[in-house]
């Protein structure tokens, strides 16, 4: 029983690495608009929706942004390597 737990509350913190990848996802989003995709942002419709892809990210050239890609691959390493040794499937 201890056991379960224990599992379900491993289950819980992949959930949450899951939600804080995603967080300083839209955070590289927001300061790329300000930053290096300034201009595409400024040229855009309102109202226009579009999807990034992470690998824009990675090359570019501002610091602040070289950091959080590298905080998305460690916590994203991290999020494998627990769900990995523990055998965790999660559903959805």
């Amino acid at each position: 029983m201890q056991q379960d737990n224990y599992k379900e509350n491993l289950k819980e913190a992949l959930k949450n690495l899951i939600k804080v990848n995603e967080s300083i996802f839209n955070s590289l989003i927001d300061i790329s608009m300000q930053g290096d995709l300034k201009e595409w942002n400024n040229a855009v419709p309102i109202g226009e929706t579009h999807q990034f892809d992470f690998e824009l990210f990675k090359n570019s050239g501002d610091t602040n942004i070289q950091l959080l890609v590298k905080l998305i691959e460690n916590v994203d390493a991290t999020f494998e390597t627990i769900k990995n040794i523990n055998s965790i499937q999660l559903d959805g």
